[in-house]
């Protein structure tokens, strides 16, 4: 018997086979095909030129100047992104049980206030609408999403000690830390805590705009900080479930 068969049969059977790696490209054309793919790249460059030019070293004016219009002109972009995005929302409203938890209410329903708004401040800002309108848009713009980020922490606190529980009792079960289950419930763990992470930083720019930027909540370099953090994580993220 050939060696090739002996290491086959010394494998355990219930050894679990290894997904095939994924061609870089086909993986990238999946991840750009999504909408959140593409308006996170777009964040991640937004707010890399917002954080250069908050706390970067200084740039000669007409660099400091292009830079400023790029970051105006991709936050314009990212907006289009969200035309229609509130379906998305009213449908995982829809998806609870009737009638849904008061948490899911203010998470979809803030969320979906929000994205339904920002059509009509991205056409205000494009021109199509009065430009008096805007202010008091990306006012009520703010409040819903600030609210919506309330109750999506508060739901992602829940879960998160939820599985914390989950992985516990099976480590008093007996099941060790390399068991599949628990290796599988500290990844789920890790992505919920870092889905809480993310919101944080999206909650304190919002924050920022319906404080109109007072105290801390004015920091250029902060702000531009926790958008990042934000956009990376969610890229993270899309481009792993893609």
């Amino acid at each position: 018997m050939s060696s090739s068969s002996d290491s086959e049969s010394s494998k355990p059977a219930d050894a679990p086979a290894r997904p095939p790696s994924r061609d870089f490209l086909a993986h990238l054309e999946a991840y750009l095909a999504r909408r959140d793919g593409v308006d996170k790249l777009l964040k991640i460059s937004r707010y890399s030129a917002r954080l250069a030019l908050a706390a970067g070293p200084p740039l000669p004016p007409a660099a400091a100047a292009r830079l400023k219009s790029f970051e105006s002109s991709v936050g314009l972009s990212r907006k289009a992104f969200r035309l229609g995005k509130f379906v998305q929302s009213l449908n995982a409203l829809r998806a609870h049980p009737h009638p849904p938890p008061a948490l899911a209410i203010l998470a979809c329903g803030g969320e979906g206030v929000y994205y339904f708004l920002e059509q009509f401040v991205w056409l205000a800002k494009a021109g199509l609408l009065p430009a008096h309108l805007l202010p008091r848009l990306q006012r009520l713009s703010a409040w819903a999403e600030l609210l919506g980020y309330v109750g999506s922490i508060a739901i992602k606190l829940e879960e998160v000690a939820r599985i914390e529980s989950s992985v516990k009792k099976r480590l008093a079960e007996g099941s060790g830390e390399e068991s599949e289950a628990v290796r599988t419930m500290r990844g789920k763990l890790l992505l919920k805590r870092m889905s809480v992470v993310q919101d944080v930083a999206d909650a304190v720019m919002a924050l920022g705009d319906v404080t109109d930027g007072k105290g801390l909540l004015g920091s250029s370099t902060l702000m531009a900080s926790a958008g990042l953090l934000s956009a990376l994580i969610s890229t993270h993220k899309n481009w792993n479930s893609c």
